[in-house]
Formats: structure tokens, C-alpha cells, sequence
């Protein structure tokens, strides 16, 4: 077989030594793909032999290809092959060190401004932390839960009050920012002060590099007030701790303070709640007095010699030069293929011009505030932090609304406006999704082509310099290219799905179409790769070796302008010496090791090199590509990071189940999944910096299993339920003709396989081996279903052989005993086969534990206790537990849907609704007690209603259905008796007090082998698990409970008279229970005898828990009503008259019988009331939950 291109490059690295790799399997061997190879049933067919072997070489080569790029979980040795490495000497420089020209005066207003820029941006890093704190505040760690948690009383202000360190450490930062932007602005006053001299020098230059540093600052005020805006649970659990220090005030030592403390802690409060958490912190840092030459109250200036800020013209035409070249730039870029991080520039230049307007009052400049709001045409919001969006048309309207509205301006309305961006966006998405795609894809192609191509290197005549210099420079540009062209695909892709997935968040009432599913996930997956090829392809990019070399570009330009400027520096004038000294810096800095305090000093230095014509236009436009480049090599993991991540993804977490659905019906995509896993563990940093609650890692523990729970619901499980489905058919058409195979012409096969051979999955800090899984899956299925069918064993070792040939599945053998000597005539798998017939003829004991056979004519009553179970278990396995607590979950569902059926039917609704209203009205007269006549009315209504064939009526039946119920709980609960029996019989030998974490120890001490620590680590875990199995810690019945928590809700309402029956109910059983009793001792009886009957006590305490009505129910004081009642017709039976005058013996004797007789029934009576309300209250503490 030929060779494929894969072998031949492997071979080719081999033989130059360029990779050290282990020998390569020859792919002629049939053992790798020889399942996968046709052969030709007729050898003469010339035809069928070509395609034969055209197929079997793209089988070969696909799967190499699959092996080559399959992703690896496990991660490098290094923590980021990004990095750069600087000398300690270089580390620990400061401004001075390398800020050195000839112009001191120039030195110190150039450290002035990077020092204050540099400190900024230190405090941008550590202000975003805070952010993130905010942003997940009020998230709760209930997404792996079924229902929402409610916060309990105290909660709220227990969580806020954790917060207000954070509070009070950005109220500290903010007062911090204030005075860096009050020293710039004043700074930039006295620069642009036409009376200094200086001003004469600093007017030929337009700074903007401290305007830009003025803007980042007052973005991240803007972004705070968006945050604490679009938290309602901040603003909320806000007012509550405010109303609980009211309470508190006034009688501080009743809670374990003082009134300093009190008054302190009302002073800080009170500050906070005017800045950082009033929603309008910018505005209200904007209103201060920024001039520090001006007296705050009277309005004076200081010192004559400066001029206030709002006087000062030159100052006021460098701010709005500024403003009108970035909106140039926004114009030209915003939205087109040549936008990059120019999205990110928005908030701090509309921060700038807040700035200015309130600098310059009096000049609002229209047209200006106009161009600005035309903006939102093309992006009508941009990404403040994680999710929270910061609009343009509401900063505008807010923060520096104008004083008479525009007529003119557009759009005119700012929500239209955005709806219809959401719109077109989401028409557009696709379209432009692939333009990008195609994009992604040749820049994939680029780098690996690159990357294959390293080894040219060596094949340079090293005699040829000019050639090798030339070759080598070409490889240089290339691979500047290929970083350059990675950000930008990967930046464009972001705003695109930022834009549409945060859009449709923040618009709550329009939300995501479905049909872009799809995209969404493949624009995920394009980032995630592109990250993943910038940390993985480091032989290609080598960020360092590319920016030593654009650094010697820079240094060429630099020193052929400085040689020309010192020829000429007279010939300069004005401001010569100063863009001299800015040369000197920029000439000694490139021949340096660069780094970011040394890139921002050359940003600072551009606006100083670009005012005169010192250098060419084509030497400005290479210098600032050269310097723009340098930018993103030195910050490559920053940007890299910034471009990819996807922290926004807890957020949109609803989306998770579709795009796990997508991907699974998708197979030709599954190789990807770990893309999108990735992206959704970026939140993981964010989730576990939460300060609101006790523990910070229970927030992302939830949003980890919440994401587990998910994949295997709409992954794991569906290819295990279709891998089952795919056995059991092609198994099926051979043992049954006429089932027939699926026809993949006619019908849709899905390519199982595929799905299956990702192997392993990275979730969060959890590897999941979906073999594992699957196994696991499919065996519990097969056991559960071969332990009711044993008779199919045979078929079920034919599906566990095929799944092991077709998709490589070791499935076990579950050799399934029939029964032992111990175990007798009971066996738990006969009841569940004919689980409703045993639960129909066997009544419950809650005292005894077990189960009595109903019997009418037989001398023989069966029973079942623990025991019998106990040795069932011994004879299955404790795997039997979670099968027959499955088969009795599906029981009850059907039977709880007849018992719902039950209650909505109008006959029994209407009743119960009249006697609702009658106890509500009566309550006070009947001192709140339900009376008895009024439930023996109902008894008789519905006895009315109709009879059965067996003579029952509908309460009967609905008492049966009750007791069914009841008596499936109660077998539960003697399951997990009997479980735990045996345990109990299995720690026999192991004495109580004795620490199993010793053995693996004293065996390490005592010098035995590595086998024998290993056993007796083993055993340790046998021990715990023994151990942990017989402590009281698994509650089926309080599970089943959970599981059926669902019925609570709006559609169920009918279920919410359910607690009115009950003593209607009593009146039944009780009526039973004597008519069951009263034929024990007679023979030929007709009717079911039993003794006892506690299932329907255990079904009605279900019930009432289940529907949360035990409060309901407890309220219509029925235990006290039937103690009165029978007390009075007790008394009443006593005072019989038992003579009378003229009446004889015979009469009297009649009488006194007749007495007798009716205080006997009404004894009977009471003491099976008395027995019910008994069992009642013991059933009340097996739903007590943990």
C-alpha cells in the first residue's frame, strides 16, 4: 500500500533529527485499520478494485489525520509557552533608569505622565478583580438543584455585609483615580498655560497619551455603575442592611455592640452609599472642582499667573482635536474588516468628553455630541465586564445629556435603534460568521504550513549572508503576519458573538433564535482553537525572536532621524531640543530588553516625534506600525486572552443544553467539543472569586456539576440509550426475521462512533472518560433489565460482544445466581415482576417491619421481613437496591397520575371545595375543629356516587390506591433495613474503634513492598466503604420524595383540597379495618383478612408531606374532634335508661345488652382511631429528611 503524506514528513523529521518520537506504526498492517478495509468479492472487476483502493487510502489517511490533530487534555510542562523572561536588573528598573536625554526639564514631564499611566493600569488590573465580585454577587449555589433556593431571613444582609471590605477598598481606589486624573488635568492646565514659557514649546504637540490614560481611568467608574446598575440583588440586599442598622441604633448592645461601633460603621455606609453604590458614581466624581488653582466656594483663582481651566482656550482645543480624531477613527473603522480593539476605545473617549463638558460648561459643542451619538448606528453597546453592557445612547443622555434636545440627531430612537441592530446582526451572523470562518481556516492552514516548512532553515548556504539575512527576514514579516492576522480574525469573531449573545441578554424580551445554535458554537470553537494554536505553536510565532527583529527596524529608523537631527538642530526652532531628548529615550530603549513600562514610555514619545517634520511620511506610518506591532508581541498573552475568553458563558448557561444537543446530532463535530468545554470553563476564575458566600468554591462547585449534569443529559446518556438501540436491533434481525437492519439509503444512521472516539473530555478540573461512562450506562441497563428477563441472558452476551467488536465497549458479565439455600421461597426479583399484585396482597407492619400475605380462605398466611430481603441481597449483590428502587419510582409514577386523575374530576372536586369554604367561614364557631358529621356526609355522598362489580366505591378505591402507595414506600424502607443488616453482618469482624487509615501507614513504616501497600490500601477502602454504607446517610424514601417534588405547581392546583379527604378517608379505613378483624376467627369467610394495615398511614403522611398541606391538615384538629366525639357518645351510651316502670326483666335485659354492645363498638371504634393517629405520628419521622 502507498505511503500517505503524513509517513513521508514523519519519515523525512526522523531523518534530519528534528523530533524525537517513538517509531511509527506501519499502516500496511491490518491489525490498525483492517476493519475498516474493503476487499473485492470478484478480483477481475477492474473497477471495484480502484475504488477499493482509493477508499481504503482515505481511510488511512483520515484516521492519521485524526490522530495528528486530536486535542490533548493534559497540559504542558510549562504554565504558559507565552512568556517572556526578563534579566532581574531589567525587572527592577524604574522610569529614571532608562529615561535619560540631554533635557532634564523633558525627563521629568515624560516620567510625570508614564508613571501616573503606569499606576493606572496596575490599578485597572486589581479594580476588575473587584468587578468580578460585584458582577456574581447574588448568585446563589443552586444550579445543580432542582428548584431555586429561597433565601432565608438574615441571608440577605449576612451576604452584603461580607462585601463591604470589597465596598470600601473600591471606594479607596476611586478616591485614588481622582487624584491621579485632578494631577493630570492640572498638569496638562499648566503645560497649555500661554503665560509659562514652556506653553510655547508644549503647544506644537498635541499630548494625547495622558488623555487616553484620563479615559481608561474614568471607564472603570462608568463600568462600576453599570455593574452595581444591572445587579438588582446588590441594590436590594443594599436597603436591607441599611434598614437593619435603623434597628440596630437605637439599642446597639442588644446586639453585642456599642454605639461607636454603630456610628462608625453608619459614617462608612453612608459614604458608600452616595458613591460606590449609588449606580451614579461618574457623575458625581464629574461634579467636582477639577481645578485646583480655583477656590472650591468662592470661585477665585489662587495664583494669577495661572489661568482657571475653563479660560483656558489652547487647553479646550487640544481636548476637542482629541475627541475629533477618535471619532474620525471610529467612523472609518467601527464595524468594517480593518476593526481590531478600536471597539475598546469607545467608553474612554465618551469618559474624555464627559470630562470636557463639564471642564467647559458653557460649550457643549452639539455637533460634536451628535457624531457621537450617530456612533450607536454601527455599535450600539460595548462590553463593560464579563456580561454587563454599557450603552452609548444611555451615557450620553445621562452623563452629559444636552441642555435643549437635538432635532436632528440619529437615530432618534436609541431602543429601536438596537432592536434593529439585533436584528440585522442576527440575519447577518451567519454570513458573516463564515467569512470569518474561511479566514480562521487559511490562517490555520498558514501556520501549520509554516510550521512543517522549519526545517528549510537548515538548507541555507550560510557562505550567502545577503541571502540568508533576506530569507530570514521574509520568515520574520511572515510570522509578525500570522500573529497579527490570529488576533484579528479571533477579535472580530469575538465582537461578533459578544454582540449577539450579551445583545440578546441584555434585551430580555427578544430572545435568541435557535437556528443560530449552530453558529454560536462553531464561533466558539473558532476562539478556543486560536488560542489553543497560539499556545501550542510557539515554534511558529516565537513572539521574542519576532520582536527583536522589529525592534531592529525601529532602531534604523530612530538612528538615521537622530544623525539628521543633531546635523541640523538649529535649523529645528522651537521645541527641537525636546523631540531630541524624545530620540535619545526611544534610541536607547529599542537597544535595550523592552517591556510594558517601556512600551507605554514610546506611546508617550510618539506624540512628541509626529508634531514636526522630522521624519517622512512613510517613516511615521512604519515607525507607528513598527510600535503598534511591539505592542501586541510584548502584551501577546494579554491580548491573546482578551480576544478568546469567554467568562460570559455563566450567563448564558441556558444555551448549554442546545449546543451539547447540537453536537451530539452533529457527529462530524464531536472532535471539537473540547473547544466549547473550554470556553465554558473560562468563568471558573470569576466564579470562585465570589465573596457573598461562606464558602467561595460552592459557587463554581454548582456551576460544575450543573455543566456535568447537562453534558450527560444531552450527551452521555442519549449515545448510550442509541448505542443500546443499535445493539439490540442488529442483535434482534438475526434471532427475529421479521425485524429488519436500517437501510442508510432510506434512513438517517448516525455515525455513533464518532461520538464515542473523542475517548476523554476535559470539564473544568474533571477528566471524563466517555468509554467509562458508557460502560457504565450500559451495564447497570443490562443488569436491571436481565434481572426481570434472565431468560434473555443469551441475547445480552451477544450485544455485549458486539458492542466490544463495533465500538470497543468492555461490558461486563453480570452472572446473575438464581437463588441459594438461605434464601427459601422469597425472592425480591418475584415482586418485581408482579410488583402490583404484591403490593394489592400484602398489608404492612410500621412496628414490625414486615409484610403479612392478605388471605380470605387459605390456612397458610406468608410473611416477609428483613431477613428474607437481607438474603435476597446476599444472593444478587447490593447492585439489586438500585434496580428495585428504580422499578418502584416507576410504580409510583403511574399510580401518583391516577391519584392526581382522582382529585381533578369534579365529582370529588366540588365537595371538597364546598367543605373548604364551610371550615373557613365556621372556623371560629367550631372552635377550629373540622367536624365529624361533616366528613361522614361526604363518606355517604361518595358511596352515592357508585359502586364497582366487587361492591366498592370510589373511595374504596381511592383508599386502595393510597395503601398501594404506602405499602411500595414501606418495601423501600425494608430494603434499605435489610441492606443495612448485612453490612452490619459484613463489619462483624472490625472492631468499632478501629481507624482503617492506619493500615496502609503501618504497612509504608514496617518496610513491606510496594504490592503489599497497595493491598492494604485497597482494604482501607473496602473498610471506608463498608463503613460508610452502614452509617445512616442514604434516604430512599426522602429521595423518592425530592423526585416527585415537581407535582407542586400551578397545573396541579386541584391537589390542594387533598388534606379535606383525609377525615373522610380515616372514616373508610377505620370502617375496614373492623370488618377485616371481625373475620379473623370465622371460617369461610368472604371478605380479606389482615390484621393491620400501616401502608395507608404511610401513603397518607406522603402525601401531605409531598403537598406541603401537614400544617393544612393539623389545623382541622381531627384527632381532637374523634376524641370528642366518642367521649360524647360514650357518656351518652352510659346514661342509657335501664328501667323503667311497669317494664319487664326480659326488657331490662335487652336494654342493658343493647348498651353493652354499643360501647364495645364504639371502644373498637376509638381504639383504631386511636392506632391510626398512632402510626400517623411515627410516619411523620421517616419524611424528616437529612
Amino acid at each position: 500500500m502507498k505511503k500517505n503524506r503524513f509517513q513521508q514528513q514523519k519519515e523525512e523529521q526522523k531523518k534530519q533529527n528534528y523530533f524525537d518520537e517513538e517509531e511509527d506504526i506501519d499502516l500496511e498492517d491490518d491489525g490498525l485499520f483492517g476493519k475498516e478495509v474493503l476487499t473485492a468479492s470478484k478480483p477481475y472487476e477492474e473497477y471495484f478494485q480502484k475504488f477499493n483502493e482509493l477508499y481504503n487510502n482515505h481511510i488511512v489517511n483520515f484516521s492519521a489525520f485524526e490522530e495528528d490533530y486530536q486535542i490533548p487534555l493534559t497540559q504542558p510542562d510549562y504554565e504558559s509557552i507565552i512568556q517572556s523572561h526578563f534579566m532581574v536588573y531589567e525587572k527592577n528598573m524604574g522610569l529614571f533608569d532608562f529615561m535619560k536625554s540631554d533635557n532634564k526639564v523633558f525627563d521629568k514631564i515624560s516620567a510625570s505622565f508614564v508613571f501616573i499611566d503606569n499606576q493606572i493600569r496596575q490599578i485597572e488590573d486589581q479594580f476588575y478583580k473587584f468587578l468580578d465580585k460585584l458582577t456574581i454577587y447574588g448568585e446563589l449555589a443552586d444550579l445543580h438543584l432542582e428548584e431555586e433556593r429561597k433565601l432565608t431571613d438574615g441571608e440577605a444582609e449576612i451576604m452584603i455585609c461580607r462585601m463591604l471590605g470589597q465596598f470600601k477598598q473600591i471606594y479607596d481606589i476611586i478616591k485614588k483615580l481622582i487624584n491621579y486624573i485632578t494631577h493630570l488635568v492640572n498638569q496638562l492646565n499648566l503645560l497649555y498655560n500661554k503665560k509659562d514659557p514652556i506653553s510655547k514649546i508644549i503647544k506644537i504637540f498635541n499630548l494625547n497619551f495622558p488623555l487616553d490614560t484620563i479615559g481608561r481611568a474614568l471607564q472603570l467608574i462608568y463600568v462600576l455603575d453599570n455593574v452595581v446598575e444591572q445587579n438588582d440583588y446588590l441594590q436590594e440586599h443594599w436597603n436591607y442592611c441599611k434598614r437593619m442598622l435603623k434597628i440596630v441604633k437605637p439599642d446597639p448592645t442588644k446586639f453585642n455592640s456599642n454605639a461607636q461601633n454603630v456610628k462608625q460603621l453608619e459614617k462608612i455606609m453612608i459614604r458608600l452609599d452616595k458613591t460606590v453604590l449609588s449606580g451614579s458614581c461618574l457623575q458625581s466624581v464629574l461634579a467636582q472642582n477639577w481645578d485646583q488653582n480655583v477656590h472650591e466656594k468662592t470661585g477665585k483663582e489662587k495664583n494669577a499667573n495661572i489661568p482657571a481651566i475653563k479660560n483656558n482656550k489652547e487647553f479646550f482645543n487640544v481636548l476637542n482635536t482629541y475627541l475629533k480624531e477618535r471619532y474620525e477613527l471610529f467612523d472609518k473603522t467601527l464595524g468594517t474588516a480593518k476593526e481590531m480593539f478600536e471597539r475598546d476605545l469607545l467608553l474612554p473617549t465618551f469618559c474624555v468628553y464627559a470630562l470636557v463638558r463639564q471642564l467647559y460648561q458653557n460649550d457643549e459643542n452639539r455637533d460634536l455630541w451628535k457624531n457621537l451619538w450617530s456612533l450607536q448606528k454601527k455599535v450600539p453597546m460595548v462590553d463593560g465586564h464579563s456580561q454587563v453592557l454599557c450603552y452609548l445612547s444611555k451615557f450620553l443622555m445621562e452623563v452629559t445629556p444636552l441642555t435643549k434636545k437635538s432635532q436632528t440627531m440619529d437615530p432618534k430612537d436609541p431602543i429601536a435603534n438596537f432592536k434593529n441592530y439585533l436584528q440585522r446582526l442576527s440575519g447577518s451572523f451567519q454570513s458573516s460568521l463564515t467569512a470569518q470562518y474561511v479566514a480562521f481556516t487559511t490562517w490555520i492552514v498558514r501556520v501549520d504550513s509554516f510550521s512543517c516548512s522549519q526545517a528549510s532553515f537548515n538548507n541555507i548556504d550560510k557562505i550567502d549572508r545577503e541571502r540568508a539575512q533576506k530569507y530570514i527576514e521574509e520568515r520574520m514579516n511572515q510570522r509578525v503576519i500570522l500573529v497579527l492576522q490570529g488576533l484579528t480574525i479571533a477579535s472580530q469573531t469575538r465582537n461578533l458573538l459578544q454582540a449577539l449573545l450579551l445583545g440578546h441578554f441584555g434585551l430580555e424580551e427578544q430572545s435568541l433564535d435557535t437556528s443560530l445554535s449552530k453558529d454560536v458554537v462553531l464561533a466558539v470553537e473558532m476562539l478556543k482553537a486560536i488560542e489553543y494554536y497560539f499556545e501550542q505553536k510557539y515554534d511558529v510565532f516565537q513572539p521574542a525572536l519576532i520582536q527583536n527583529h522589529i525592534t531592529k527596524n525601529g532602531q534604523r529608523i530612530i538612528q538615521q532621524v537622530l544623525e539628521k537631527m543633531k546635523a541640523n538642530l538649529k535649523s529645528f526652532g522651537t521645541g527641537g531640543a525636546e523631540i531630541l531628548g524624545a530620540l535619545q529615550i526611544l534610541n536607547s530603549i529599542l537597544k535595550s530588553t523592552l517591556s510594558p513600562l517601556k512600551l507605554q514610555t514610546m506611546y508617550f514619545l510618539m506624540d512628541f516625534m509626529v508634531a514636526k517634520d522630522i521624519f517622512t511620511n512613510q517613516e511615521k506610518e512604519d515607525f507607528r506600525n513598527i510600535l503598534w506591532k511591539l505592542d501586541k508581541l510584548i502584551l501577546l498573552p494579554y491580548y491573546v486572552r482578551k480576544v478568546t475568553a469567554s467568562t460570559y458563558f455563566y450567563w448564558c448557561r441556558e444555551l448549554l443544553p442546545s449546543f451539547f444537543q447540537y453536537i451530539y446530532q452533529h457527529p462530524s463535530q464531536a472532535k471539537r467539543f473540547q473547544f466549547l468545554l473550554n470556553a465554558v470553563s473560562d468563568c471558573s476564575v470569576q466564579l470562585k472569586d465570589c465573596m457573598h458566600l461562606e464558602n467561595p468554591d460552592e459557587l463554581f462547585d454548582s456551576f460544575r456539576q450543573y455543566v456535568v449534569k447537562e453534558f450527560y443529559a444531552q450527551y452521555l446518556q442519549p449515545l448510550a440509550r442509541d448505542i443500546e438501540d443499535y445493539l439490540r436491533i442488529q442483535v434482534h434481525t438475526v434471532l427475529i426475521e421479521k425485524i429488519t437492519a436500517l437501510n442508510p439509503f432510506k434512513q438517517q444512521v448516525k455515525d455513533l462512533k464518532r461520538l464515542l472516539d473523542i475517548d476523554y473530555v476535559l470539564i473544568f478540573d474533571s477528566i471524563v472518560n466517555l468509554r467509562t461512562e458508557i460502560n457504565q450506562i450500559l451495564n447497570e441497563t443490562f443488569y436491571n433489565i436481565n434481572v426481570l428477563n434472565m431468560y434473555d441472558q443469551e441475547t445480552y452476551e451477544q450485544m455485549r460482544s458486539l458492542a466490544n467488536s463495533k465500538f470497543g465497549l468492555n461490558l461486563i458479565n453480570v452472572y446473575l445466581p438464581t437463588q441459594t439455600v438461605d434464601q427459601g421461597n422469597f425472592d425480591v426479583l418475584n415482586v418485581l415482576k408482579n410488583i402490583q399484585q404484591f403490593f394489592t396482597k400484602y398489608t404492612y407492619n410500621l412496628y414490625q417491619q414486615q409484610f403479612v400475605q392478605v388471605t380470605s380462605e387459605s390456612k397458610q398466611v406468608y410473611s416477609i421481613s428483613i431477613q428474607q430481603i437481607a438474603d435476597s441481597i446476599r444472593t444478587h449483590g447490593i447492585g439489586i437496591l438500585s434496580t428495585t428502587v428504580n422499578s418502584v419510582y416507576k410504580f409510583l409514577q403511574k399510580k401518583i397520575q391516577m391519584f392526581s386523575q382522582f382529585l381533578f374530576d369534579d365529582l370529588i372536586q366540588s365537595p371538597l371545595v364546598r367543605e373548604d369554604r364551610f371550615f373557613r367561614e365556621k372556623k371560629d364557631e367550631l372552635d377550629g375543629q373540622y367536624p365529624y358529621d361533616r366528613a361522614e356526609a361526604l363518606y355517604k355522598e361518595i358511596k352515592k356516587m357508585g359502586t364497582f362489580d366487587d361492591g366498592s366505591n370510589y373511595l374504596d378505591k381511592f383508599r386502595t390506591l393510597i395503601t398501594q402507595i404506602g405499602n411500595s414506600l414501606a418495601f423501600v424502607r425494608l430494603l434499605r433495613s435489610a441492606a443495612l443488616h448485612v453490612n452490619s453482618k459484613c463489619l462483624e469482624y472490625i472492631p468499632s474503634q478501629y481507624n482503617p487509615t492506619q493500615l496502609e501507614s503501618l504497612t509504608r513504616e514496617a518496610g513491606f513492598s510496594d504490592a503489599t501497600v497497595s493491598t492494604a490500601k485497597e482494604l482501607e477502602e473496602i473498610f471506608t466503604l463498608y463503613k460508610s454504607s452502614f452509617s445512616d446517610k442514604i434516604d430512599y424514601i426522602n429521595l423518592l420524595l425530592k423526585a416527585f417534588s415537581s407535582i407542586n405547581t400551578p397545573e396541579n392546583e386541584h391537589l390542594s383540597l387533598f388534606y379535606l379527604i383525609v377525615p373522610t378517608l380515616t372514616l373508610n379505613f377505620i370502617e375496614k379495618m373492623l370488618i377485616s378483624k371481625d373475620q379473623i376467627g370465622k371460617k369461610n369467610s368472604t371478605t380479606e383478612v389482615f390484621i393491620s394495615d400501616d401502608g395507608f398511614t404511610l401513603g397518607i403522611q406522603f402525601f401531605l408531606t409531598l403537598l406541603d398541606q401537614k400544617a393544612q391538615f393539623d389545623s382541622l384538629h381531627w384527632r381532637k374532634e374523634i376524641k370528642n366525639k366518642f367521649t360524647l357518645d360514650m357518656k351518652s351510651a352510659k346514661t342509657l335508661a335501664t328501667t323503667k316502670p311497669n317494664q319487664s326483666q326480659r326488657a331490662t335485659d335487652e336494654i342493658n345488652m343493647q348498651k353493652e354492645l354499643s360501647l364495645r363498638k364504639l371502644n373498637m371504634q376509638y381504639d383504631e382511631f386511636q392506632m391510626f393517629f398512632y402510626a400517623f405520628n411515627s410516619c411523620k419521622i421517616l419524611f424528616l429528611g437529612e
